[in-house]
């Protein structure tokens, strides 16, 4: 089973549950996103350093733990977050339990929509 698992693994990775969404993306044939790298905006300044992203397209992608809900500072820092990003052109996706377990579909419909959106057009034949 380490075998199997060993490939899969990636540096820099903060929960459990941002690899499964990362493995999940790639399982539906979408590309692989880069793990935990800085955001910077056009003067250098730093934005943010989102769980995945798709630097190329602008994409951002956070899997919001339940502290993000129950924390009201944690909340508001994420707001921020998000506010920062999309003021310079990024697209922000959020995912929660509920996404990974029952609602995979349409959080699979929500990323491919945002690549497609940004120029992806499927993998290369």
């Amino acid at each position: 089973m380490a075998r199997e698992i060993l490939p899969l693994l990636r540096e820099g990775v903060d929960s459990p549950q941002e690899s499964r969404l990362r493995v999940k993306i790639v399982d539906a044939g979408l590309p692989e996103p880069a793990v935990t790298l800085p955001i910077f905006d056009d003067l250098g300044r730093y934005m943010s350093t989102p769980d995945l992203q798709y630097k190329e397209y602008k994409i951002a992608l956070e899997y919001e733990g339940d502290h993000h809900r129950s924390d009201p500072v944690q909340w508001g820092k994420d707001i921020e977050r998000d506010d920062r990003l999309r003021a310079n052109g990024w697209i922000v996706l959020r995912f929660s339990l509920v996404q990974m377990k029952g609602g995979w579909g349409s959080a699979e419909k929500k990323i491919r929509d945002a690549l497609v959106s940004r120029g992806w057009r499927g993998p290369a034949s």
